[in-house]
């Protein structure tokens, strides 16, 4: 949807415009939440530390049609990557880090597969995403049910599969990774930290990195996945285990009070909370991602960095699958940013992609240039699509006529463990194998495919048996777990 009607046609940062150019962004901001069908949304831009447009959508739950107000509480998702570079960068600002100090001189259960890489990471590492860890790399471990130092000391077992310092993958551990060894540092909690430094300071009364304080505001965002543009009441999914990563939820009300702190160099109101060069630090390009005579692309610390058409531009987004979408965004010359806040996925991505793109059209250009919503909703859908990067096929084919039965099911059931996931238990019932990763008390039922092979009743993937001469299984294969950068083979610990 391109929305011009009404809309002024020159380039708009003069005040005479500035009405003129709020007033489309309303309309085309509205038209487009209904026409994602994403129940809630709340939207602030800030410029010049003036909030110059702030609006709720919605409902917060569409059983009870409470109304999404300035004071509801959204989890932000990978929003939250920026506030973990911010509370490291005001222990730089007060002398406590380097941003080049090396972690595992302070955190002596960071290490990685290369004793050499681990020895040297340092925080710069860490939150530029260029240590060699796999794009998402531990994220599988979360379904075991492991704590978050208990992924850490995992790392050790993960195959580094790009290049240290000259490579980027997207990690969520590494951020993790650096908040956890700076609470180390600060001889607190990564929760208490991010609370004192950041939180508490900033006035941010209705922000929290506890999954249970959100769950308990009477006034929170339920979540809703969306399938095939029908909206799901989906169950509320905590993110703490990774909470530095994507773990706090906040409102639009003291979302407002960051992208100030953010765009002002640290100050708020009068009082320097970070280190102006210290924040500012987190904006620059660290790692670069692509870079030509037309622009260049680039990761900070905790954001995605971006310099084109004259401007740099400092933005990050968020996305839970349990119905989560966000988007910060903002340029540092301009003084001027944009926060949407969104309680639908994936609705909630073509939305936000949509409103901060048509917000620059419009602020720069005077209109809205390209059909954002529907370019992203193609782009979203492609993504989720079996087979794709994020999504990959694992179904087996139809099973053969030729398909032979299963033994005694008791000839599969036991304990498997390996270094990297830990164990798998295997139990059965009436209806096959069931089958529990690490601590989760949550099966994945398994069905009788062909022989000793069997069946994920939910991705359609095969897990496969070798038994040994004695007719017990030793050991066991899980498709889903084969990844890149670790095995899905888990030996037999008992009989």
């Amino acid at each position: 949807m391109i929305l011009t009607s009404g809309c002024i046609t020159s380039p708009v940062p003069e005040f005479q415009n500035k009405t003129s150019v709020i007033s489309c962004f309303d309309e085309y901001a509205e038209a487009t939440f209904l026409e994602s069908g994403v129940p809630g949304m709340a939207v602030v831009i800030v410029e010049n530390d003036t909030v110059i447009y702030l609006r709720c959508f919605g409902v917060t739950n569409i059983t009870t049609q409470e109304p999404v107000t300035p004071d509801t509480r959204f989890q932000i998702a990978s929003i939250s990557k920026s506030f973990t570079s911010a509370t490291i960068a005001s222990m730089v600002g007060t002398g406590d880090l380097s941003w080049d100090d090396r972690v595992a001189k302070i955190n002596p259960e960071f290490r990685l597969s290369d004793p050499w890489v681990s020895e040297h990471t340092t925080f710069r590492d860490l939150l530029s995403h260029r240590t060699g860890l796999p794009e998402y790399g531990s994220d599988e471990l979360l379904e075991f049910g492991y704590n978050r130092s208990e992924i850490i000391s995992k790392l050790k077992y993960i195959n580094l599969t790009g290049e240290f310092r000259s490579s980027y993958a997207y990690s969520n551990i590494g951020i993790t990774s650096a908040a956890e060894t700076a609470a180390i540092k600060a001889g607190m909690s990564w929760e208490d930290l991010i609370t004192e430094r950041i939180f508490v300071p900033a006035g941010m009364k209705n922000t929290t990195a506890r999954f249970a304080e959100f769950a308990a505001a009477e006034n929170h965002a339920d979540t809703y996945p969306m399938i095939n543009g029908t909206v799901i009441a989906g169950p509320l999914v905590s993110d703490e285990v990774n909470g530095p990563a994507g773990g706090i939820s906040s409102t639009i009300n003291d979302m407002t009070r960051y992208l100030r702190l953010q765009l002002n160099g640290g100050n708020l109101d009068g009082m320097q909370i970070i280190n102006s060069s210290a924040l500012n630090e987190t904006h620059t390009a660290q790692n670069i991602l692509a870079s030509g005579n037309t622009g260049l692309s680039a990761y900070g610390f905790g954001w995605d960095i971006t310099y084109k058409d004259g401007r740099v531009v400092v933005e990050h987004g968020g996305d839970l699958i349990s119905g989560v979408s966000t988007y910060m965004m903002f340029y540092p010359n301009e003084d001027m940013g944009i926060v949407i806040l969104t309680n639908g996925f994936p609705g909630g991505y073509s939305l936000k992609n949509a409103l901060k793109n048509g917000w620059s059209d419009l602020y720069f250009k005077g209109d809205v240039q390209k059909d954002w919503y529907s370019i992203a909703d193609g782009q979203i859908t492609a993504a989720l699509q079996p087979g794709s990067s994020i999504n990959p096929d694992m179904k087996l084919p139809k099973a053969p006529d030729t398909a032979g039965p299963s033994r005694e099911l008791s000839a599969y059931c036991g304990t498997y463990a390996q270094d990297y996931y830990g164990t798998i238990r295997i139990e059965a019932n009436e209806t096959g194998l069931l089958m529990y990763p690490g601590y989760s008390m949550t099966p994945v039922f398994l069905t009788p495919y062909d022989g000793d092979t069997f069946q994920d009743v939910l991705t359609l993937s095969g897990v496969y048996f070798t038994v040994g001469s004695d007719g017990i299984a030793a050991q066991i294969h899980v498709d889903t777990f084969e990844l890149p950068w670790c095995s899905g083979t888990f030996v037999r610990t008992n009989s």
